[in-house]
């Protein structure tokens, strides 16, 4: 099987060219500086390629190699999501295909059966299956990879061919490679880029008095700004282990993390609001974007997420994070050691409450918890932990995600 190799920024599926063409020794520097670039898989007389090949050996929080392969109609039908996770080794990060009833079906069209399978490092899978698409249910089931099957050597620059036999479905004929030193191409824009992790937004100024944001069309307000910082109180960290979680029996064990020095931390609400027009007048309507715990007064240098236990931000695909889920509504910042307030008996026996932010703390260990309204309810929210110029920890904050994708108004 004769199988042509070509280089460059991405491929245009459109005008069939290659974005950007690069000859195969630009590639091979790239390949070797970890910048990225794209491998351009063909056969004789087909114009749609085998497969595309996106590498950033350098991207960070890991290392990427995502593989698409495309039908003759120029849809994609099959995503590999590869992550270097070691300097030698290659993880299975993702499997996903699509499968098209007719030619004219558009890519990724709604009623496409698909599959798709996440994998994890510690072995486990998790196979999702809608062969109707939207129109029909969905099965999930949980299984054990074998290592093998999982991890793969870093292949070096230039050996396509077990790619090329996988896309192609032939692994029994052998692949001859020819490159096309510098085929023709268009000077477009790389479209692609590695998987980004969701990133944080706006931290600083939700906790700043009078900052005003204009949300992204479809938002039940047109704009917002924040009205108070609530101070709700010292939580006491007697095991230095904070965690966020819902305080309603929620999965404390999983929670995000943050270890701190044992003591007692100020923990601040901030609120936004939004006006909507009544009969007559305009009301505010006030909503609770974001919880943090104040550590120091140090200006924040920079941001990091918060994790729980077996959380890799090197798995994430774009826009995901690890977070709490809440499903009470109610979110909370706690001692891990607080285990009866984190069981959630102290719902019913509650001493004092202010706009909905409860203080509590263990009477056994002192252990604190300070719980809040989660924003506009259940879901899952990101911690972020703040730190200054040296690496210390200046304030870990709960982003409830209402003013994420939100464009500061300046001036």
């Amino acid at each position: 099987m004769i199988v042509y190799v070509m280089y460059g920024e991405d491929w245009d599926p459109v005008t069939r060219t290659v974005v950007g063409p690069i000859g195969p020794r630009a590639a091979a520097a790239r390949d070797a500086a970890g910048a990225p670039y794209a491998v351009i898989l063909r056969t004789p007389g087909r114009p749609q390629p085998v497969a595309v090949l996106h590498i950033a050996w350098a991207h960070r929080p890991a290392g990427y190699l995502g593989i698409w392969a495309y039908d003759d109609q120029g849809r994609r039908t099959r995503e590999i999501d590869i992550r270097r996770l070691r300097p030698d080794r290659l993880f299975l990060r993702r499997l996903a295909q699509w499968r098209y009833g007719s030619p004219e079906l558009p890519e990724f069209a709604g009623s496409a059966g698909r599959v798709s399978i996440d994998l994890h490092p510690d072995g486990t899978s998790r196979r999702v299956s809608e062969p109707r698409g939207d129109a029909g249910p969905a099965r999930h089931t949980v299984a054990r990879v074998p290592e093998d099957r999982s991890w793969e050597p870093v292949p070096a620059f230039g050996e396509w061919g077990p790619v090329a036999a996988t896309m192609t479905g032939d692994r029994t004929a052998p692949v001859e490679l020819r490159t096309i030193p510098e085929p023709q191409g268009s000077p477009g824009v790389r479209g692609w880029h590695p998987p980004a992790p969701m990133r944080p937004r706006h931290l600083a100024e939700m906790f700043t008095v009078d900052s005003r944001f204009t949300p992204p069309p479809g938002d039940r307000a047109d704009r917002y700004a924040v009205r108070r910082v609530i101070d709700a109180g010292l939580l006491r960290l007697p095991s230095g282990c904070l965690i966020a979680c819902d305080p309603y029996g929620g999965d404390a064990d999983g929670a995000p993390a943050v270890f701190l020095r044992p003591g007692g931390y100020r923990v601040e609400i901030a609120v936004a609001a939004y006006p909507v027009k009544l009969p007559g007048h305009w009301r505010p309507v006030e909503e609770y974007v974001a919880a943090r715990v104040v550590v120091s007064q140090n200006p924040t240098a920079y941001w990091e997420p918060a994790t729980g236990p077996g959380q890799d931000v090197r798995l994430l695909r774009d826009g995901e994070f690890h977070g709490f889920d809440v499903g009470s509504g109610t979110g909370c910042f706690a001692d891990a050691s607080a285990e009866r307030l984190l069981s959630g008996k102290w719902a019913s026996d509650v001493p004092h409450e202010q706009e909905g932010i409860t203080v509590r703390r263990d009477p056994v260990n002192g252990a604190g918890l300070i719980a809040f309204p989660s924003g506009r309810g259940d879901g899952s929210y990101p911690v972020w932990v703040g730190r200054d110029a040296r690496g210390d920890i200046t304030c870990v904050v709960a982003d409830m995600l209402i003013l994420h994708r939100a464009e500061i108004v300046r001036g």
